[in-house]
């Protein structure tokens, strides 16, 4: 096989191993699925942990979503930006809340410093979101570790209020127990 050749294929093998796009594709469908190895395999391809899909989701924010801990640990190490929001001013705690995964909860307050009472363009926080939906267990969490019951979102709801319009009484009850 002649140079000429030989360069021929090892580019034409690289157009094939990543077509244009296909870093954020396989990156975002990896983080969505709970694919640590093509997490990987994609970081070592030279993929962006940080790219964004058409809704400003982050590889990150989609395993948080989906209750991949392993995946946010790999991303994590790789370099990915856990308080990333997405294009309604999201981060990754509103979509764990608004899921009900208590453990994926459990680690982004042990492995990230993320604001807790962040809030999103609407100002709803992840503790709105856990209200709204009664995750006990999750609003629990954040309440221990900073969330303030008392913020109110752009349309005057808190999370008490949030609650109550859901007939949620135990969760109003474990929101009044914190309001100082």
């Amino acid at each position: 096989m002649n140079r000429s050749t030989a360069i021929f294929l090892t580019l034409w093998s690289l157009m094939v191993a990543l077509p244009v796009g296909a870093e954020e594709i396989d990156i975002f469908t990896a983080a969505r699925e709970g694919d640590v190895n093509a997490i990987k395999t994609c970081v070592l391809a030279g993929c962006n942990v940080n790219s964004t899909n058409s809704d400003f989701y982050t590889p990150f924010i989609l395993a948080a979503y989906y209750g991949h801990n392993q995946v946010l640990e790999t991303l994590l190490q790789q370099g990915a930006n856990p308080c990333a929001l997405d294009a309604k001013g999201s981060n990754a705690f509103m979509g764990v809340a608004f899921k009900g995964y208590d453990e994926t909860v459990r680690w982004l307050l042990e492995h990230t410093q993320c604001d807790v009472n962040h809030q999103n363009q609407a100002g709803q926080t992840a503790l709105m979101m856990a209200s709204l939906f009664g995750r006990e267990a999750i609003i629990k969490l954040l309440l221990e570790h900073g969330a303030k019951p008392d913020l109110a979102d752009y349309q005057g709801n808190t999370a008490e209020k949030l609650a109550q319009a859901q007939g949620l009484s135990r969760i109003v009850e474990i929101i009044k127990f914190h309001i100082r």
